[in-house]
């Protein structure tokens, strides 16, 4: 019984969110010859900003300074 867990942000569409579930299964499905479809199993696991870092910043700070660069980029 393959599993699988996918750490996602939160805020995204549950209909996307159920979309990428179905895709996921597949593909493991197929990647897997002896695994039917029935028994993989997709955990979403979903976090908040201050539930997730990159390169030791808060994702928050990330997409912050991101976001300045872009409004400086832009003018």
């Amino acid at each position: 019984m393959p599993i699988v867990t996918i750490s996602l942000m939160r805020g995204r569409d549950p209909e996307k969110i159920q979309d990428m579930i179905r895709g996921v299964s597949r593909a493991i499905a197929d990647a897997l010859d002896d695994a039917p479809i029935e028994t993989v199993r997709v955990m979403v696991h979903e976090m908040e900003d201050h539930q997730y870092g990159v390169g030791g910043v808060a994702i928050a700070e990330v997409k912050a300074e991101r976001a300045r660069r872009a409004a400086g980029e832009a003018s």
